[in-house]
């Protein structure tokens, strides 16, 4: 079975209030929508399964202390720079 983001594309129905539906027509076109949906939900499902995995170490292992959770901070504040420098550079 593929993994989030992988293997063919398929087809399913999918409502959306018609506002949204335009605002996302306005923003990348017809042809864009699916490509922004599909990553919408594959970035909603891998930040779902972090959180769980999250969850489970701290089930299994205590709770993460306030340094870990800032240096998490820190990692993460640091790794949405760079995503946000590569996509303004196109």
């Amino acid at each position: 079975m593929p993994g989030i983001g992988e293997g063919p594309a398929k087809v399913i129905s999918v409502s959306l209030p018609e506002g949204t539906v335009h605002a996302l027509r306005e923003m990348v076109g017809n042809r864009g929508v699916s490509a922004l949906v599909a990553a919408a939900v594959e970035e909603h499902l891998r930040n779902r399964a972090t959180a769980s995995y999250l969850d489970e170490y701290e089930r299994e292992h205590g709770a993460f202390s306030d340094g870990e959770r800032r240096t998490a901070l820190d990692v993460w504040s640091a790794a949405e720079q760079r995503e946000a420098g590569w996509r303004a550079a196109g």
